[in-house]
């Protein structure tokens, strides 16, 4: 009993593991499967959220546009204070620079987008690789686990779509802002026009300024020296307060008196003075902002981040003062503003971003069409050209380098050598294009908004040129004539130096070239001189007088055509008495000859300068043309003189 009893413990630890691990598995891809659909849940309502951001966008727009189209003047007369224009300015530089922060914004939400399509793209086609292996799949285990899988990828696709949704509705938002801002910019844009030239700084202003900095001044002092707090007195805020009060005065001041004076030194003076003030200003704000990033101050010495942000704040509107007087005192032509370069860089980096064309891309995601948008902008633009452009130089090396090593295999002619060179070539590109726009982020349904229109005038457009470059293939894998053949079509007769893909280069004997379409070489009858071999028969026609020995006629013409050196032994040269023609005895010479070797129409001139020595040192006339003319003798001629006018006396 006790060993039954051992024995089934025993059976017990064998086999209960297994069944534990499986079920600490199942409760694994059971908490993966909560966890992907919490993920999903928390999407969706960061996707809700979004709508109502997308409607307070636009209506903030609409408001902005309303103030835009609504403004008609200020309703104070100028001359207007040195202040109030200030302000002008400030709010311009500020909309400038919220331009400046949506604009990249806007360029993170649409890199977050493409990142997000990429990952669609990843999902979908992993449920594809999953649908095609479920129906492979036996084992119920790897089968269940199959399933599991393709449901987390289900899912993902779900959460991504949902993100890609919930970024495009942020995308609108930042558009609806950047709409609004620009409207702003406008309005304060008519503002500034409004009041340009129009300013007045009087001392009154200047006394309501300065009395204005030393109450704050005042003020600043007492709260240092009235406050219960050890570390106040060591608060370098404080410090750096009273500083920045001082500095606001002197500026006032020489702003008032460099205005007021038509002197250029003391203009001259004025500016030097600001632009150190500027510099001054701008070393505070970055340790200002150093101290806001984590810069540890002193331990005893505890600094609140709002008093920083909003020292901060002030030195930024002194600094971009500072930069308004020294451009009213006609300084700002003696050296580029710090800012110049970060607009610079703004605008080239809007431009780059700019977005010349929405693509429109649609996916089927759990039985539903989720419609995406991929933006066509100017630096993907330039991305793809530069690709390709650099893509086409590397495939134009490597095929120049192809070629000859693909005429160096055995039986490959240099006709075909070219045309597997340009189909490498022609492939290249595709797959290069095709790489770019993969690369860049670029769909080609960018081609849709052309329309079928577009695609049939293509079509026809491209139909003379596809027949050729078919029909070129054609010539070259079919071989009805190759390159070194002396063929004939159209009148035309040379030699083929070149099978291209749209038409075939051939050389007439006069070194003139012609270009003749595939198409018609292939549709066209052809005469191939040397399609089988390059052993050619010619003939020259020899006329001689009447009453010359024909048999000697005969082996002179053999013997002169045995003392050509070009002219081929086998098969024989041939003679043939032809015909008694009308002025002479006609004598034909058949001859062979290489063409390789010699053009037909040379040998034929050398035979006939040796054919006309030969028969003239033999006695033999080659005949001209002559007439004989007979009288009627049965009919006597009637015979008539007269003299002529011109004798008459």
């Amino acid at each position: 009993m006790a060993l039954s009893s051992a024995a089934c413990h025993s059976s017990a630890a064998c086999c209960f593991p297994p069944l534990a691990a499986a079920r600490e598995e199942h409760s694994q891809s059971a908490g993966d499967q909560k966890e992907v659909l919490q993920e999903l849940v928390s999407a969706c309502q960061y996707h809700l959220a979004a709508v109502d951001l997308v409607a307070t966008a636009n209506a903030e727009r609409s408001k902005a546009r309303q103030a835009l189209e609504n403004w008609r003047g200020f309703s104070e007369n100028p001359p207007y204070p040195i202040r109030f224009i200030d302000d002008l300015r400030e709010n311009r530089a500020v909309l400038d620079s919220y331009q400046s922060a949506v604009d990249a914004q806007i360029r993170i939400v649409n890199r977050q987008l493409e990142s997000a399509r990429d990952q669609l793209d990843a999902h979908q086609r992993a449920e594809r690789g999953l649908e095609d292996k479920l129906s492979a799949i036996t084992a119920p285990e790897a089968l269940k686990q199959a399933q599991d899988a393709l449901s987390r990828e289900r899912i993902g696709s779900r959460i991504v779509a949902e993100e890609i949704g919930r970024l495009g509705l942020h995308l609108e938002t930042q558009r609806a802002e950047q709409q609004m801002i620009q409207y702003k910019i406008q309005l304060a844009g008519l503002q500034l026009k409004a009041v340009e030239g129009k300013s007045s700084f009087t001392p009154d202003e200047l006394d309501e300024i300065l009395r204005g900095i030393r109450e704050e001044r005042r003020a600043v002092v007492h709260e240092s020296q009235g406050s219960a707090r050890p570390s106040a007195a060591l608060n370098p805020l404080i410090s750096w307060h009273v500083e920045f009060l001082d500095l606001q005065k002197q500026f006032w001041q020489a702003r008032f008196d460099a205005l007021k004076t038509q002197d250029p030194a003391v203009r001259k003076s004025g500016i030097a003075s600001f632009k150190q003030w500027q510099d001054h200003i701008h070393e505070w704000a970055d340790i200002m902002q150093l101290r806001l990033d984590g810069g540890t101050p002193p331990a005893s010495v505890v600094l609140d981040p709002a008093e920083l942000r909003d020292a901060l704040r002030q030195a930024r509107g002194f600094q971009r003062r500072i930069g308004f007087a020294i451009t009213e005192l006609g300084g700002g032509d003696q050296g580029i503003p710090r800012s110049f370069f970060d607009g610079l860089k703004s605008r080239l980096l809007s431009v780059w971003q700019a977005e010349l064309y929405l693509a429109e891309e649609d996916d089927i995601i759990d039985g539903r069409k989720v419609v995406t948008y991929r933006a066509v902008t100017v630096g993907k633009i330039i991305r793809l050209a530069v690709i390709i452009a650099v893509g086409w130089l590397l495939l134009r090396f490597v095929a120049r380098r192809l070629q000859p090593v693909v005429s160096r295999r055995p039986g490959v002619t240099q006709g075909a050598a070219r045309l597997i060179t340009r189909l490498f070539f022609g492939t290249g590109i595709a797959l290069l294009v095709i790489y770019g726009f993969n690369t860049v982020h670029i769909p080609f349904t960018v081609f849709a908004f052309m329309g079928g229109a577009l695609a049939i005038g293509v079509g026809f457009g491209t139909q003379t040129m596809l027949k050729n470059l078919i029909s070129g293939i054609i010539l070259v894998f079919e071989r009805p004539f190759k390159v070194g053949d002396i063929v004939e079509v159209a009148g035309i007769n040379g030699r083929v130096q070149n099978i291209g893909l749209r038409a075939s280069r051939i050389e007439h004997f006069d070194g003139i070239d012609s270009l003749v379409p595939n198409s018609y070489l292939l549709e066209n009858s052809l005469t191939n001189w040397s399609f089988s071999n390059t052993i050619l028969r010619h003939n020259i026609t020899v006329g001689v007088a009447y009453g010359s020995d024909t048999r000697q006629v005969a082996h002179l013409l053999l013997a002169t055509a045995a003392e050509h050196g070009l002219v081929l032994d086998k098969p024989a040269p041939e003679v043939r008495f032809s015909d008694f023609g009308d002025n002479s005895l006609v004598f034909m010479l058949f001859f062979w000859f290489d063409s390789d070797r010699v053009g037909r129409d040379t040998l034929a001139s050398d035979l006939r300068h040796m054919i006309g020595k030969t028969l003239t040192e033999a006695g033999i006339v080659i005949s001209f043309p002559q007439r004989d003319v007979h009288f009627d003798r049965e009919t006597p001629l009637r015979v008539e003189l007269s003299r002529s006018p011109k004798s008459e006396p």
